[in-house]
């Protein structure tokens, strides 16, 4: 496995359009892209650089709001990626999930039990 780049971190809150407030309006970062039917929101600086992640909490994920952030890794086949990692014994959190014709993510969790996400894009976003 090969990664190509970290590119994103992403955190989850429990209100998201409060969090957005707070980051553009008092952090200073330009937001880049939002989905509100994913619960999601991405901001950068003015300038680029590595974007910030927001999702919205949600129930059926086992990540609450305040206490984590998520680092991704961009790779170029996430299939690959994931047989690699497997086979070094690594643990899978979830199934492989896909947003049609924009990601694929897989979570993954280190030996410390901290959890990071493998990224194959699909577009150029």
């Amino acid at each position: 496995m090969r990664i190509k780049s970290m590119e994103l971190a992403w955190i989850v809150v429990k209100d998201l359009k409060k969090a957005l407030k707070f980051y553009t309006e008092t952090v200073g970062l330009k937001l880049i892209e939002e989905n509100e039917a994913f619960g999601w929101a991405e901001l950068q600086g003015h300038e680029g650089g590595a974007r910030l992640g927001i999702a919205q909490e949600n129930s059926e994920e086992a990540l609450k709001s305040g206490s984590n952030a998520i680092v991704t890794f961009t790779v170029e086949n996430i299939e690959e990626a994931i047989n690699d990692l497997k086979k070094k014994g690594a643990k899978l959190r979830g199934e492989l999930q896909e947003i049609s014709g924009h990601v694929k993510m897989q979570s993954i969790e280190d030996s410390d039990g901290n959890h990071f996400q493998l990224v194959q894009k699909l577009a150029d976003f």
